[in-house]
């Protein structure tokens, strides 16, 4: 998976970018919250504002998806967007993003100025990509099946995403230009808020997709469930708080109506959250995707339940669980890595070419406790090819976790 990198127009999104604001603005009057509508009249003067507070993009949409919300036909989304796409991008330099669900809407607007398309109903249109690709637009899919938002569990959402991803890539889209939402909001009427706060807590899950991830929270109905606020005027609290988590769990976008209330709550949370822990070490990477287990916490537990002593240190080290992402090595390097891995009783996943000596670099997954992986870093620092600077990698992306270097 490696560095997560992109860009949304000229905006690069990323890891190692700020995490960007996308104001919204809706020109549908059905829209769940009157407080982002905007007549043609306004549109300009509104995306000036947002972007003197510090908005990176504006996406700007015609049509209302909320629940409930009447059909819109293609004539009056052109009728309501087409007018205000213009005013916008003749007076103002800021990357726009079209709402739609329609290829037609979407490559007219990618044709006229705009950057990115932004659907909700996750490719639904068998044209959506190949009319990105055409005008190399940015894109961001949001996770759904026959409904947009109509996926309840993470389990459904990322194996949705990848497939879309994939899809969007097949049909000429370029990987850097493509981001995910997972669809959070009350899209259908099964979805109720407990649905949308399992998956704001499972939102790091998202980072195994290896795109840049959109939260999209603002004012949302799961907010008002958790906090008995049902106008979406008095919301604006419970957003920061959800943007504030899913900030800290990797999002790279966040969307919003607010975005002067929001930029001091995503400043917050990046700097909280850090940047990952990882090692760069030229044609060599290492990151550490997951752990479970750190330093001597697992001693207190050990304490409580009347371990002997003796034994702290090494059931500790037992009982952490680390998940590594070693990323330029060859074939031979990877199988020495999963052998050595198997040995000790963990596991690596590698590229099934690698057992046939493909020439590419490779990319392997390290499954295993702290002293299985200890195991593995003391035998590679003997081992030839590249493996001794693998083993020092890996062990200065593990000790990374608790550098404080990771929070400048």
């Amino acid at each position: 998976m490696g560095l997560i990198e992109g860009m949304v127009g000229k905006v690069r999104v990323g890891d190692n970018q700020p995490v960007r604001l996308m104001g919204i603005i809706n020109l549908s009057l059905e829209s769940f919250y009157k407080g982002s509508v905007a007549c043609s009249s306004e549109v300009l003067s509104i995306a000036e504002g947002m972007k003197a507070q510090g908005a990176d993009m504006i996406d700007l949409g015609a049509v209302s998806t909320a629940p409930g919300s009447p059909p819109v036909s293609e004539a009056i989304e052109r009728e309501r967007l087409f007018p205000a796409l213009k005013k916008i991008l003749d007076n103002l330099d800021i990357t726009i993003s079209i709402d739609t669900q329609r290829a037609s809407i979407a490559e007219d607007a990618l044709s006229c100025g705009a950057a990115c398309i932004n659907d909700v109903s996750g490719l639904s249109d068998p044209k959506m990509a190949a009319c990105v690709a055409k005008c190399d637009g940015s894109l961001i899919i949001m996770a759904s099946l026959q409904k947009p938002g109509d996926l309840l569990y993470m389990n459904q959402i990322i194996p949705r995403l990848g497939e879309k991803v994939r899809d969007a890539v097949q049909a000429g889209v370029s990987p850097q230009n493509i981001s995910v939402d997972p669809g959070i909001g009350k899209w259908i009427p099964e979805k109720t808020g407990i649905f949308d706060l399992a998956l704001l807590d499972g939102f790091e899950r998202l980072r195994f997709l290896g795109q840049p991830v959109v939260a999209a929270l603002s004012r949302k109905s799961f907010i008002g469930e958790s906090l008995g606020q049902p106008d979406p005027q008095q919301r604006l609290p419970g957003t920061l708080a959800a943007t504030a988590i899913a900030v800290y769990l990797g999002a790279h976008i966040v969307r919003t109506h607010d975005i002067s209330s929001s930029r001091e709550t995503v400043a917050m949370a990046e700097a909280i959250r850090g940047h990952p822990a990882k090692v760069d070490d030229e044609d060599l990477g290492v990151e550490v995707l997951g752990y479970l287990g750190q330093g001597e916490d697992l001693t207190e537990i050990l304490r409580r339940t009347e371990v002997d002593e003796r034994g702290f240190g090494v059931l500790s080290r037992k009982g952490s669980f680390r998940i590594l992402n070693v990323r330029g090595v060859s074939s031979m390097e990877a199988l020495i890595i999963k052998q050595e891995m198997l040995a000790r009783g963990g596991d690596a996943a590698i590229p099934k070419l690698a057992l046939r000596c493909d020439k590419r670099p490779e990319e392997v997954l390290i499954f295993g406790t702290i002293a299985q992986i200890s195991g593995l870093v003391k035998n590679l620092k003997d081992q030839p090819f590249r493996l001794p600077r693998v083993a020092r990698s890996i062990d200065e992306a593990m000790e990374s976790i608790d550098n404080l270097t990771r929070h400048r």
